[in-house]
Order: structure tokens, then sequence, then C-alpha cells
């Protein structure tokens, strides 16, 4: 029996694993830094370990004896340099691999990730791939979901206070969207059947849509049929950000994300693979977004 070790504690992803590989018998260990997380994770049927994941000495504890490795970089919204602050994370993740038991890893990246620059946060992510690539004696998976539909819930105040909804994408590029237990599903998938060797990568989306049919099925959902879907400018995407009270370097970041997004380099390497769209579509999301709104 594989030993596994999950990060992202109990998030919308990890908890699918969780429960699916303890489903599954397997051993299963769940880094948190929350320590009132640990409760919650053991009635789950999985072990707690409660850390930083910029602690370097903790991680190589952690992963000492684990043979299979979920990794992800949670988000990271206290930094004047984005990227910089997630190759931090990446490299405590590297000390602690380096020399340990996991044969195979799975790590969460991003759509965009093969672009290396000009992907806003996950320009980080490409740097994180590419360090896991380098390790010795590792197989590695990384997931690469596309534009997750939750990202649609902050957009809400938007929709009460302007009637609008709307980015600095979503106009005649098509945006492609997933829901996090469609990549859950994936993950699972991945962990347990450990079919895959050397570095490879697996794409993952749910819907393929236009802002204007964004907008659309969203405004159905909540009862504003007319509700219209706004391209702003990079600059005007930015200083909203702003206004929205985000940090300058996450602000600079998502802008420049969207920007990619406008374009299609973000989406670039995903159409020359065209992987099957996966099972949620914005139809069904759009169920959650209305209940999000009503709330």
């Amino acid at each position: 029996m594989k030993k596994y070790i999950i990060t992202g504690s109990l998030g919308n992803i990890s908890r699918h694993l969780v429960e699916g590989l303890v489903k599954n018998g397997k051993e299963v260990t769940v880094i948190t830094s929350k320590a009132d997380k640990v409760a919650e994770i053991e009635n789950l049927g999985a072990k707690a370990l409660v850390g930083d994941l910029n602690d370097a000495a903790f991680l190589k504890n952690a992963f000492k004896d684990a043979e299979v490795a979920y990794t992800m970089i949670p988000p990271i919204w206290q930094t004047t340099d984005w990227r910089k602050s997630m190759n931090q994370v990446a490299d405590s993740y590297i000390a602690a691999l380096t020399g340990s038991n996991v044969q195979y890893i799975v790590n969460l990246s991003s759509i965009g990730a093969h672009m290396g620059n000009g992907a806003g946060p996950v320009d980080g992510l490409h740097d994180f791939e590419q360090k896991l690539n380098k390790l010795q004696g590792i197989h590695i998976k990384h997931l690469r979901p596309s534009y997750f539909y939750y990202n649609f819930l902050s957009l809400i105040p938007m929709v009460k206070n302007a009637g609008i909804i709307g980015s600095n994408f979503g106009g005649n590029e098509k945006v492609l969207l997933v829901h996090p237990a469609d990549i859950a599903k994936a993950a699972l998938e991945e962990l347990l059947s450990l079919n895959f060797t050397g570095s490879s990568i697996r794409y993952i989306a749910s819907d393929e849509r236009s802002g204007k049919e964004i907008a659309q099925v969203l405004g159905t959902a909540i009862g504003k049929e007319d509700l219209n879907w706004i391209e702003f400018t990079d600059e005007q995407q930015y200083q909203g950000l702003l206004g929205a009270g985000l940090p300058e370097a996450i602000a600079k970041e998502y802008t420049t994300m969207g920007h990619a997004m406008r374009t299609g380099t973000m989406q670039a390497d995903f159409h020359q693979h065209e992987p099957q769209f996966s099972h949620t579509k914005l139809e069904n999301f759009a169920q959650e977004f209305a209940e999000a709104y009503h709330a």
C-alpha cells in the first residue's frame, strides 16, 4: 500500500482527494497550516500535520515516509513580488523532495504554465513545474486546469452594484472554464492509477464559453436575463482590482493573466492538445452562482 501526502489542507480540491484516497484504503497524511483543521482531517480517516509550506525542515520531515505526493502552491495574498514568493514555496518543496522516498507526484499547475512569462501568477507555477522536472527518480504528472468557475463568485458585487459582469478578457477569445470537482476527479484518477512516467501534462477543462454566453447563463440563473459582459481595458481592470482592495502586486499579475487570456496566448498550448471536456458545464455552475448571489 502506497503512503500518500496531500497538501492544500481541506480545500475545494484536496478534500475530495483525501476522501477518495481513504475510501480506496490508502494511508493518507494531510498538510495544513491551520490547527483547527486537525480534527476534521482526522474524522476523514487521515493524519494531519500542521506547518508552513515555507518551512523546508517541516516539509522534509513531512515527506520523509511518503511515496506519493499531491503538491500545490496555495494563494499568496500578502506579497510585493508574487512570483518570488511562489518560488520560495517551490524551493521548500524541492528541498523536501530531494532524497525523499517519494516516487510519484501529482502537481497542481495551471493552463498557461507553458509560457514562462506573461501569464501573471501562473508564471510562478511554470517555475515550479521546471524545478520538479529536475528531480531525479520521481515521476510527475502536472495538472493544468483552466479558469476556475469559482472566480466568477468574486464578481457578484459588480453584478449587484453596477448591473454588469466582466473582466479584461471574454471578448472574441472564448474562456476555458473548469470546476474544482472536475480537477479533483482527474487528480484522484492520477493518484490512484499512478500510470505515468517521467514528466507529463494533463489539461483539465469543463467548458468553453464567450463572455456574452457567460453573462447570459449566469444572468438567467439569478433572474437578470439582460446581464451583459463588459470587456475592460487592462488599465480599467487594474484600477478596478485596486479599488476592490487587492494589493498592487496582486492586481498587476491578475491583469497580466487576463491580457494573456484575451490574446489567446494562455490557451494556445491547451488547444494543441485538445483534451476532452469534463462533466460540469457552465449551466451546472450557474446554480452555485445563484445560491451565492442570493445568500
